[in-house]
């Protein structure tokens, strides 16, 4: 999944494999997700790793993004059982934007952890004009067609 404004922002993640690739029937561990992703801030640019969703947490994720494609009333938030991510859908503003959340071990060095500082998060964000979100999510889907729910959740 990629994302670009045309501020320079930039937030992309992929999927790398399974946490636990040997794991096939445990009903959490056989689903965690590796996840690599590279970010590109106003204030400075950082990459993580880590296994940030479950199967059926990445696939939420597209059908989420679908929604808000379709302009449809829905949750304004996608986040997960691991905080290390989080997708809005924020209203109210000059354009409604999509804004991507880093919390844990995906957020940057240079910003210390939200709990620690009691500030509103990092976040980068992306003008949901400038957005093809029915792409974005088809390319995740196609994404994760590799890496099946193996046990039930």
């Amino acid at each position: 999944m990629k994302l670009v404004s045309g501020d320079g922002q930039t937030f992309e993640m992929r999927i790398l494999g399974y946490q636990f690739p040997h794991l096939k029937t445990e009903p959490y561990d056989a689903n965690w997700l590796m996840i690599a992703g590279d970010v590109a801030h106003p204030k400075g640019s950082w990459q993580f790793c880590d296994p940030c969703l479950l199967t059926y947490e990445a696939e939420r994720l597209a059908s989420w993004i679908d929604v808000v494609a379709a302009g449809e009333p829905l949750p304004t938030r996608c986040g997960f059982i691991e905080p290390h991510l989080e997708f809005r859908a924020v209203g109210g503003l000059r354009q409604p934007v999509l804004r991507v959340y880093f919390e844990l071990a995906a957020r940057p060095e240079w910003a210390p952890s939200q709990r620690a500082r009691n500030d509103d998060g990092v976040w980068v964000e992306f003008p949901l004009r400038e957005l093809d979100l029915r792409s974005i999510a088809r390319h995740w889907r196609e994404q994760l067609r590799a890496y099946p729910q193996r046990a039930p959740q």
